[in-house]
Protein backbone atom coordinates (compact mmCIF):
# COMPACT_ATOMS: atom_id res chain seq x y z
CA UNK A 1 0.00 0.00 0.00
CA UNK A 2 1.12 3.46 -0.58
CA UNK A 3 1.98 5.35 2.98
CA UNK A 4 0.70 9.03 1.41
CA UNK A 5 0.96 9.71 4.67
CA UNK A 6 4.43 9.57 4.65
CA UNK A 7 5.13 11.18 0.86
CA UNK A 8 2.80 13.63 1.88
CA UNK A 9 4.43 15.26 4.99
CA UNK A 10 7.61 15.27 3.48
CA UNK A 11 6.15 18.05 1.17
CA UNK A 12 4.23 20.23 3.37
CA UNK A 13 0.90 18.46 3.09
CA UNK A 14 -0.87 17.03 6.44
CA UNK A 15 -2.61 13.78 5.09
CA UNK A 16 -3.73 11.55 7.59
CA UNK A 17 -3.19 7.64 8.15
CA UNK A 18 -4.43 6.82 4.63
CA UNK A 19 -6.94 4.50 3.22
CA UNK A 20 -7.69 2.66 0.31
CA UNK A 21 -10.75 2.81 -1.36
CA UNK A 22 -10.98 -0.81 -3.63
CA UNK A 23 -14.04 -1.80 -5.76
CA UNK A 24 -15.38 -5.50 -5.86
CA UNK A 25 -13.59 -5.29 -9.20
CA UNK A 26 -9.38 -5.34 -9.17
CA UNK A 27 -8.11 -1.80 -8.44
CA UNK A 28 -4.50 -1.14 -9.80
CA UNK A 29 -2.89 2.14 -8.50
CA UNK A 30 -1.65 4.58 -9.76
CA UNK A 31 0.05 7.53 -8.23
CA UNK A 32 -2.52 8.90 -5.25
CA UNK A 33 -5.52 7.26 -7.32
CA UNK A 34 -7.27 4.14 -7.97
CA UNK A 35 -8.80 3.07 -11.24
CA UNK A 36 -10.26 -0.15 -12.28
CA UNK A 37 -10.68 -0.67 -16.24
CA UNK A 38 -13.01 -3.64 -15.74
CA UNK A 39 -16.29 -3.26 -17.11
CA UNK A 40 -19.13 -3.92 -14.54
CA UNK A 41 -21.82 -3.29 -17.05
CA UNK A 42 -23.79 -6.72 -17.42
CA UNK A 43 -25.33 -7.54 -21.05
CA UNK A 44 -28.58 -8.40 -21.56
CA UNK A 45 -29.00 -12.28 -21.93
CA UNK A 46 -32.71 -12.85 -23.19
CA UNK A 47 -34.02 -11.11 -26.14
CA UNK A 48 -36.34 -8.41 -25.97
CA UNK A 49 -35.35 -8.17 -21.89
CA UNK A 50 -33.29 -5.07 -20.62
CA UNK A 51 -30.86 -6.39 -17.20
CA UNK A 52 -30.48 -3.66 -14.64
CA UNK A 53 -26.80 -2.85 -13.75
CA UNK A 54 -25.21 -4.26 -10.80
CA UNK A 55 -24.89 -1.69 -8.48
CA UNK A 56 -20.99 -0.33 -7.92
CA UNK A 57 -19.35 -2.11 -4.80
CA UNK A 58 -16.66 -0.66 -2.67
CA UNK A 59 -14.27 -2.14 0.18
CA UNK A 60 -12.39 0.00 2.78
CA UNK A 61 -8.95 -1.00 3.11
CA UNK A 62 -8.15 0.79 6.74
CA UNK A 63 -4.29 1.03 7.98
CA UNK A 64 -3.47 2.23 11.67
CA UNK A 65 -0.29 4.61 11.83
CA UNK A 66 -0.07 4.24 15.80
CA UNK A 67 0.58 0.93 17.73
CA UNK A 68 -2.93 -0.15 19.62
CA UNK A 69 -5.30 2.39 17.81
CA UNK A 70 -8.45 1.40 16.32
CA UNK A 71 -11.49 2.21 14.03
CA UNK A 72 -13.96 4.54 16.25
CA UNK A 73 -16.33 5.80 13.32
CA UNK A 74 -16.76 5.98 9.47
CA UNK A 75 -18.99 8.05 7.18
CA UNK A 76 -20.12 8.01 3.65
CA UNK A 77 -20.98 11.12 2.05
CA UNK A 78 -23.10 11.85 -1.29
CA UNK A 79 -22.12 14.42 -3.76
CA UNK A 80 -23.59 15.23 -6.96
CA UNK A 81 -21.19 17.68 -9.22
CA UNK A 82 -17.46 18.56 -8.48
CA UNK A 83 -15.73 21.71 -9.83
CA UNK A 84 -11.72 22.18 -9.81
CA UNK A 85 -11.02 25.47 -7.72
CA UNK A 86 -7.31 25.69 -8.35
CA UNK A 87 -4.70 23.33 -8.69
CA UNK A 88 -0.77 23.50 -8.17
CA UNK A 89 2.33 21.71 -8.58
CA UNK A 90 3.96 20.56 -5.47
CA UNK A 91 6.60 18.86 -6.71
CA UNK A 92 7.68 17.21 -10.61
CA UNK A 93 5.23 15.29 -11.52
CA UNK A 94 2.54 15.75 -8.78
CA UNK A 95 -0.35 18.14 -8.49
CA UNK A 96 -2.92 18.97 -5.60
CA UNK A 97 -6.09 20.09 -7.07
CA UNK A 98 -8.66 21.99 -4.46
CA UNK A 99 -12.25 20.55 -5.56
CA UNK A 100 -15.67 21.98 -4.30
CA UNK A 101 -18.42 19.26 -4.34
CA UNK A 102 -21.79 20.18 -4.96
CA UNK A 103 -24.08 18.62 -2.03
CA UNK A 104 -23.10 16.49 0.92
CA UNK A 105 -25.61 14.05 1.92
CA UNK A 106 -24.39 11.84 5.01
CA UNK A 107 -25.59 8.45 3.45
CA UNK A 108 -24.27 6.01 6.03
CA UNK A 109 -22.48 6.22 8.65
CA UNK A 110 -21.51 3.70 12.07
CA UNK A 111 -19.56 3.81 14.95
CA UNK A 112 -17.83 1.66 17.62
CA UNK A 113 -20.19 0.13 20.27
CA UNK A 114 -18.30 1.57 22.88
CA UNK A 115 -18.07 4.79 23.95
CA UNK A 116 -15.11 7.06 23.00
CA UNK A 117 -15.01 9.03 26.54
CA UNK A 118 -12.59 5.84 28.19
CA UNK A 119 -8.83 5.57 27.90
CA UNK A 120 -7.61 4.28 24.14
CA UNK A 121 -6.88 0.63 25.56
CA UNK A 122 -10.67 0.05 25.67
CA UNK A 123 -10.72 0.04 21.94
CA UNK A 124 -7.88 -1.67 21.04
CA UNK A 125 -7.34 -4.94 19.56
CA UNK A 126 -8.57 -7.76 17.07
CA UNK A 127 -12.36 -6.53 17.85
CA UNK A 128 -12.31 -2.45 16.99
CA UNK A 129 -8.49 -2.54 15.08
CA UNK A 130 -10.88 -3.73 11.68
CA UNK A 131 -8.59 -3.56 8.69
CA UNK A 132 -11.59 -3.73 6.21
CA UNK A 133 -15.06 -2.65 5.46
CA UNK A 134 -17.65 -3.31 3.04
CA UNK A 135 -19.81 -0.30 1.84
CA UNK A 136 -23.00 -1.36 3.76
CA UNK A 137 -22.10 -3.86 5.76
CA UNK A 138 -21.88 -2.94 9.77
CA UNK A 139 -18.58 -4.98 11.23
CA UNK A 140 -19.74 -6.48 14.07
CA UNK A 141 -19.09 -5.29 17.70
CA UNK A 142 -20.28 -1.46 15.56
CA UNK A 143 -23.51 0.05 15.54
CA UNK A 144 -25.42 1.85 12.62
CA UNK A 145 -26.01 5.38 12.90
CA UNK A 146 -27.39 6.51 9.62
CA UNK A 147 -29.42 5.28 8.06
CA UNK A 148 -31.72 4.73 11.24
CA UNK A 149 -32.81 1.19 9.61
CA UNK A 150 -31.85 -1.06 6.92
CA UNK A 151 -28.77 -0.99 4.75
CA UNK A 152 -27.97 2.28 2.95
CA UNK A 153 -28.54 3.59 -0.80
CA UNK A 154 -26.31 1.71 -3.53
CA UNK A 155 -23.67 3.45 -4.75
CA UNK A 156 -24.37 5.71 -7.69
CA UNK A 157 -22.74 5.60 -10.91
CA UNK A 158 -21.68 9.23 -12.08
CA UNK A 159 -21.82 10.78 -7.93
CA UNK A 160 -19.48 12.06 -5.73
CA UNK A 161 -18.51 10.52 -2.29
CA UNK A 162 -16.10 11.50 0.47
CA UNK A 163 -15.50 8.45 2.80
CA UNK A 164 -14.38 9.50 6.34
CA UNK A 165 -12.46 6.97 9.14
CA UNK A 166 -12.04 8.26 12.45
CA UNK A 167 -9.66 6.31 15.11
CA UNK A 168 -9.69 6.13 18.65
CA UNK A 169 -6.75 7.66 18.75
CA UNK A 170 -8.27 11.18 16.67
CA UNK A 171 -6.29 10.49 13.08
CA UNK A 172 -9.04 11.00 10.80
CA UNK A 173 -8.32 10.35 7.05
CA UNK A 174 -10.68 11.32 3.86
CA UNK A 175 -10.85 9.38 0.29
CA UNK A 176 -12.80 11.32 -2.45
CA UNK A 177 -14.48 8.59 -4.64
CA UNK A 178 -15.97 9.13 -8.48
CA UNK A 179 -18.03 6.38 -9.28
CA UNK A 180 -17.37 5.65 -12.92
CA UNK A 181 -19.88 4.70 -15.99
CA UNK A 182 -18.55 1.19 -15.73
CA UNK A 183 -18.91 1.00 -11.83
CA UNK A 184 -15.61 1.54 -11.17
CA UNK A 185 -14.48 3.91 -8.67
CA UNK A 186 -11.79 6.67 -8.97
CA UNK A 187 -10.02 7.36 -6.12
CA UNK A 188 -7.67 10.08 -4.40
CA UNK A 189 -6.48 11.03 -0.59
CA UNK A 190 -8.10 14.25 0.03
CA UNK A 191 -7.98 16.87 3.15
CA UNK A 192 -11.32 19.61 4.25
CA UNK A 193 -11.16 22.92 3.11
CA UNK A 194 -13.76 25.54 3.37
CA UNK A 195 -17.33 24.33 2.94
CA UNK A 196 -17.43 21.32 0.79
CA UNK A 197 -14.49 22.27 -0.85
CA UNK A 198 -11.65 19.30 -0.32
CA UNK A 199 -7.63 19.62 -1.30
CA UNK A 200 -7.01 15.94 -3.38
CA UNK A 201 -3.97 14.48 -3.99
CA UNK A 202 -2.78 13.94 -6.57
CA UNK A 203 -2.26 13.88 -10.40
CA UNK A 204 -6.42 14.21 -10.68
CA UNK A 205 -8.09 13.37 -13.80
CA UNK A 206 -8.88 15.70 -16.39
CA UNK A 207 -12.41 14.81 -16.81
CA UNK A 208 -12.82 14.13 -13.00
CA UNK A 209 -15.13 17.21 -12.65
CA UNK A 210 -17.10 16.20 -15.61
CA UNK A 211 -20.36 14.33 -15.28
CA UNK A 212 -20.47 10.78 -16.54
CA UNK A 213 -22.18 9.66 -19.46
CA UNK A 214 -24.28 6.07 -18.69
CA UNK A 215 -24.06 3.51 -20.56
CA UNK A 216 -27.50 2.53 -22.45
CA UNK A 217 -28.82 -0.69 -20.88
CA UNK A 218 -28.34 -3.73 -23.14
CA UNK A 219 -31.66 -4.70 -25.52
CA UNK A 220 -32.03 -7.48 -27.47
CA UNK A 221 -32.13 -7.21 -31.17
CA UNK A 222 -35.43 -6.69 -32.45
CA UNK A 223 -37.86 -8.88 -34.61
CA UNK A 224 -37.20 -8.95 -38.35
CA UNK A 225 -40.16 -6.75 -39.99
CA UNK A 226 -43.10 -8.67 -41.41
CA UNK A 227 -43.73 -9.10 -45.28
CA UNK A 228 -47.23 -7.31 -45.42
CA UNK A 229 -47.54 -9.11 -48.59
CA UNK A 230 -46.41 -13.05 -48.28
CA UNK A 231 -47.22 -14.09 -51.66
CA UNK A 232 -44.37 -10.67 -52.67
CA UNK A 233 -40.96 -12.14 -53.15
CA UNK A 234 -39.75 -8.40 -53.45
CA UNK A 235 -38.29 -9.20 -56.83
CA UNK A 236 -39.30 -9.21 -59.93
CA UNK A 237 -40.86 -12.68 -61.87
CA UNK A 238 -40.33 -13.16 -64.74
Amino acid sequence: MIDRSARGARRGLPWAAPFLILAALAIAAAGCASHDDTSGVDDASDIGTIEPLTPPKATVAITYSQPGDALARATVSKFFGAEVLLSRAVRAGRTTSVVRFDGGVPIWEFKSDKSLAGRLSALTGGTYAIKQVEYGTVPPHFVQVIPDEGPPEPLDRGSYYVFTVERASGSTSYQAVKVLADGSLEAYAAQPRAGSSYLLCCNIAVDFPQPVVLPEPAVGEEPPEQNPNPGDSGSAQN
